[in-house]
């Protein structure tokens, strides 16, 4: 280490990993030592079905209900996926947790209005669940 900072280069990524992570709040996951790639590819897939759900939510009508059950449906497959050995630590909790935020905000610019009430249903049902 050499003047306080040090760097750790695992390899080059390809354009394509490139375009495809630009928007994606769980990359740092990606070859994270404790983290097994086939974890983080589930937890991704997970990611992405609940923003896909959330999206579709808030431009049919933003049900509170439904919105709350996404969050459970999110909290209990990141449940499953970090069970024997666990994964999620403090540090990955606040990235989950940001990851909603990050596409909470998707949303609402998608939309244009004010998400506020689907934001908290979405953390409420995760927060209802979960165990990480």
């Amino acid at each position: 280490m050499r003047h306080g900072v040090e760097l750790d280069v695992r390899g080059a990524r390809k354009p394509e990993w490139v375009t495809a992570n630009a928007t994606n709040p769980l990359r740092d996951w990606d070859g994270r030592e404790h983290i097994p790639r086939t974890r983080y590819r589930k937890a991704l897939a997970h990611y992405t079905a609940t923003r896909d759900a959330f999206l579709a939510e808030v431009t049919s009508g933003e049900q509170p209900a439904n919105i709350t059950e996404i969050g459970r449906a999110f909290g209990a497959a990141l449940n499953a996926l970090d069970s024997r050995p666990p994964f999620i630590e403090t540090i990955e909790r606040e990235e989950l947790f940001d990851a909603l935020d990050f596409l909470a905000d998707e949303a609402q610019t998608a939309v244009g209005r004010d998400l506020s009430t689907a934001r908290a249903a979405l953390i409420e049902g995760v927060d209802s669940v979960r165990d990480w």
